[in-house]
């Protein structure tokens, strides 16, 4: 309570101060700039372990190489992320984040914010990555014991302007990783605390930027175009979370705060120019990208290409095993899995109903991400469909307890989201048209009725049991536990042989 207070009171000097004040920037008795200071800022979003280069994805040496140019254009250049970055492909998890902060050390990021899947490995591992990096974690409403985990701010020195830079964490977090793993963490209401970060820096910068990993997802609240609206001090707001696209954002924003983002999985580099007066004003803010397609004579810097080479040939080894074939392609895209169910989503939780021998199972839509294409199915791509290391649990669940489970997976509809249901072994007909929580009727397991007051065994993630992705009607339920995600696909794989359309349809 004495929180909360302390935070109402700020808040309130907040308001007074801006109300009587105006703009925060160049108060005071500061000197001029002797001319115009470019400022440019370089952002990466939502890697998921991307480091390696592809064809529609720059790596870490090409991200590197083009900040080297940059900054050789203009030393006042600063590298910073805003979240999910520790966690995603195999190369990144097999030592639980170290291998993606030992090379973000290395190309010299300065700040970052968390993402919700940063927590992955669990709280106490994300502390212990933090320590590792050699640049600043910023989260302004990410707290434990009441106090704040990460510093909220910090202020530097670009070419004489003070840039002040705050970070701000999802609160989705609480469900879109596993709740197990954050006990104890809180996430509070973005707004307020970018309001609290404005009061404490009163005075104290020319530019404002957050790094943020709200984005703006219909189904996410607030949106950082929300943050926006409700907080117009923020100068520029570097944009992670719904891996949306530079173009794609800026027909979404209708305010004069400059918003950011470079899509997912390293597929550019966001570049943002900034040009202060010598008053300390803005006199002009641009953002753009730098793609594989667009820089096609970008090449990637040697010393960190051959970090990374080291790294990968000692896990392929390893990563190189077949564990399966399918003759026709699994659907994997996220745009798919987050709104309707794909063969693959079929596939896994097949296997889930395989292994337990449940009466149902459940795959979320977001726990999917990525294709298998047809031929031989490698470990490395099945750490890479599902790189959480989730294991299977089962419960019990009425058959009246079964319409809640299945309107929060579809709630969101038509946005797409992370907890839309992958089924097997139960149907259903959804009406998306009609409001949330009233879509869903004709539940079925095994072509037959579900019976309101029988109990169902349900098989699916420990994630979901733990409140994830919103299924909070499961928490508490799990009673079995099976093995990891992961080693359930690969054992259906392996009874299947070859996936087949035909196949395809789970029989006990």
């Amino acid at each position: 309570m004495l929180q909360r207070i302390g935070k109402f009171a700020v808040l309130v000097a907040a308001i007074f101060t801006l109300a009587f004040t105006g703009s925060l920037s160049a108060q005071g008795s500061l000197p001029n700039l002797p001319g115009n200071v470019q400022i440019t800022f370089a952002h990466t979003n939502d890697m998921h372990g991307r480091i390696v280069e592809s064809k529609t994805e720059l790596g870490f040496p090409k991200i590197y190489a083009a900040v080297q140019e940059l900054k050789a254009k203009n030393p006042n250049t600063l590298l910073v992320d805003v979240g999910d970055t520790f966690h995603g492909l195999p190369v990144v998890n097999i030592d639980q984040g170290q291998t993606a902060v030992k090379l973000m050390n290395e190309l010299g990021y300065a700040y970052m914010t968390t993402g919700n899947h940063d927590y992955n490995y669990g709280f106490a591992r994300l502390l212990e990555l933090a320590k590792m990096a050699n640049f600043k974690i910023l989260a302004a409403n990410v707290y434990k014991d009441g106090q704040r985990v990460f510093p909220a701010y910090d202020i530097r020195d670009m070419g004489g302007v003070r840039v002040a830079f705050f970070g701000l964490a999802t609160p989705e977090t609480a469900y879109k990783t596993d709740p197990k793993g954050i006990q104890g963490v809180t996430f509070s209401d973005p707004i307020v605390e970018a309001k609290l970060v404005v009061a404490e820096l009163a005075g104290k910068y020319d530019l404002l930027v957050c790094l943020s990993h709200l984005g703006v997802d219909d189904s996410s609240d607030p949106t950082s175009i929300t943050l926006a609206k409700f907080v117009p001090q923020i100068d520029i707001i570097l944009d992670g979370h719904s891996h949306t696209s530079l173009a794609d954002i800026q027909k979404k924003n209708t305010t004069n705060t400059l918003i950011t983002s470079t899509g997912a999985y390293g597929s550019g580099l966001g570049v943002v120019d900034v040009v202060i007066g010598p008053d300390r004003k803005v006199i002009s803010k641009t953002a753009r990208t730098i793609t594989p397609q667009n820089s096609p004579d970008l090449k990637g810097d040697p010393r960190i290409a051959t970090m990374l080479s080291d790294l990968v040939k000692a896990q392929d080894a390893v990563l190189s095993q077949v564990v399966g074939q399918t003759s026709v392609p699994l659907e994997g895209k996220r745009e798919i899995v987050r709104t309707q169910q794909s063969n693959l989503g079929t596939l896994i939780a097949n296997a889930m109903l395989y292994v337990t021998g449940a009466d149902f199972a459940l795959m979320n839509g977001g726990g999917i991400r990525d294709s298998i294409p047809a031929g031989n199915i490698t470990l490395k791509q099945i750490y890479t469909v599902q790189p959480f290391g989730n294991y299977i649990q089962t419960g019990k669940v009425l058959g009246k307890e079964i319409d809640a489970i299945l309107e929060n997976g579809v709630g969101k509809l038509p946005a797409p989201d992370g907890r839309f249901p992958h089924l097997a072994n139960l149907t259903y007909a959804l009406d998306a048209s009609k409001p949330a929580g009233d879509r869903v009727s004709d539940i079925k397991i095994g072509g037959v009725p579900v019976d309101p007051d029988k109990e169902y065994t349900i098989a699916t993630l420990n994630f979901l049991f733990n409140g994830g992705d919103d299924y909070r009607m499961l928490v508490g339920k799990a009673k079995n536990d099976f093995p990891s995600d992961a080693e359930v696909f690969i054992a259906y794989l392996k009874h299947l042989g070859t996936v087949t359309n035909e196949n395809m349809v789970y029989q006990k």
